[in-house]
């Protein structure tokens, strides 16, 4: 236990260790608060449930991917580059943190599950990323297409398949990252085309 953080990052720190670790469902707010060295009262001065812990939890793992999506989006490379980038690297990013480890994934579909405030905003900004790379293919002449909110509407909705983790988990058996190169492949051409 790291007693240099602040009390609620090392709340959200324990919180994480023990879901990974006991599971998120056999986790209690008085185990984390042992965990911490505190009573559950004070963890509950913090946040409100064991709910609420895992919401700060899933933000962060989210902003990550946020992160890697807006790092892509800013490269110096072609829209069709960014595109064909953005649907295997945050394929790849969904399957390294959230099938690899099945508890992970067990926290993000509690969140999902519970329509937590914290994944609304995340497919806006990942649909926002996509718009910033459609647009800027738009604004080069490499995408001619009429409407680009609605473009990257559609291939947000594309690469769900891809992105998602629940419905990662329940295609796990098949190519995916065949597929997902596969559906770019798809979006670039289309976009190219200007079927939008």
């Amino acid at each position: 236990m790291d007693t240099a953080l602040p009390t609620d990052q090392r709340i959200i720190a324990e919180a994480e260790r023990l879901f990974r670790e006991v599971g998120y469902a056999k986790t209690t707010v008085a185990d984390i608060a042992c965990a911490c060295g505190m009573s559950p009262a004070n963890v509950y001065r913090f946040f409100k449930s064991k709910s609420a812990i895992n919401e700060a939890i899933c933000r962060r793992h989210l902003g990550q991917v946020e992160a890697l999506a807006r790092d892509i989006a800013g490269a110096d490379a072609s829209a069709s580059a960014r595109l064909r980038t953005y649907a295997a690297r945050i394929h790849e990013q969904t399957c390294e943190r959230y099938m690899a480890e099945k508890r992970l994934h067990d926290m993000v579909a509690a969140a999902i599950n519970e329509h937590w405030s914290v994944i609304g905003p995340h497919k806006q900004t990942m649909r926002g990323v996509l718009r910033d790379i459609i647009a800027d293919g738009a604004a080069t002449g490499e995408f001619p297409v009429r409407d680009v909110d609605r473009a990257a509407s559609l291939a947000a909705i594309a690469l769900m398949k891809f992105c998602h983790p629940l419905v990662v988990a329940e295609h796990i058996d098949e190519d995916l990252a065949g597929q997902a190169a596969a559906m770019a492949d798809f979006l670039v051409n289309a976009l190219r085309a200007g079927a939008v």
